[in-house]
């Protein structure tokens, strides 16, 4: 088993039979991690403690409360949920693919739309929106959540994130888009991502 990447909550593999295995950081990776990020933790000590713990419930609860959704899962890449460990199916980043033809990136962002509605009739969300590193392509060339460790399961927060705009607030938006496909993802989100959406979507399944 071959590391692959090391996120803020999880050490991603790649299995020989070309699964992803995640494991949760440790404390001591998540605060070096964070530090990698912003040294200035180091002169915010109550600040450095609060977000690690944060980090830590954070993944806590959505593992926790993504097993009591019963749900397409091949939505999230086909999670199985072990005692240390998480399972998954190989895919490659949504990056990748905005980043080619553009009319291409237009139908990939239109998927993740669609994901992200999909992911609301089940009555959760992504709240960070860092679509081009947290999704990916499967075989069948569906977008899929790949990373769940940042998930809300409350209307009102999505509720605040789609009045924050908060899509555009995140790094992808800001540093992983070209000027083209990032105008357009901008006004797609603006026009499909709205309250009136929310409540028509919100747990429909």
């Amino acid at each position: 088993m071959k590391k692959i990447a090391q996120g803020l909550q999880f050490n991603i593999y790649l299995r020989d039979d070309n699964k992803i295995i995640k494991i949760p950081t440790s404390n001591i990776q998540i605060l070096f991690k964070l530090l990698s990020w912003n040294p200035f933790f180091l002169f915010k000590p109550i600040l450095f403690k609060k977000t690690i713990r944060k980090t830590i419930s954070d993944r806590k609860e959505s593992i926790e409360n993504i097993q009591k959704i019963k749900l397409n899962k091949k939505i999230l890449a086909n999670p199985i949920f072990k005692i240390k460990e998480i399972e998954q199916d190989k895919v490659k980043v949504l990056g990748k693919y905005l980043k080619k033809d553009f009319n291409e990136a237009k139908k990939y962002i239109d998927k993740y739309i669609d994901l992200t509605f999909e992911s609301w009739s089940y009555g959760f969300s992504d709240k960070i929106f860092n679509l081009t590193i947290n999704s990916g392509i499967d075989k069948f060339n569906n977008v899929v959540l790949i990373d769940f460790g940042e998930l809300t399961f409350k209307k009102k927060d999505v509720a605040t994130a789609i009045k924050n705009i908060r899509w555009e607030k995140s790094w992808s938006f800001k540093r992983d888009l070209n000027k083209e496909i990032k105008k357009y993802y901008k006004n797609r989100m603006k026009e499909k991502l709205t309250l009136s959406n929310l409540d028509r979507f919100w747990k429909s399944h």
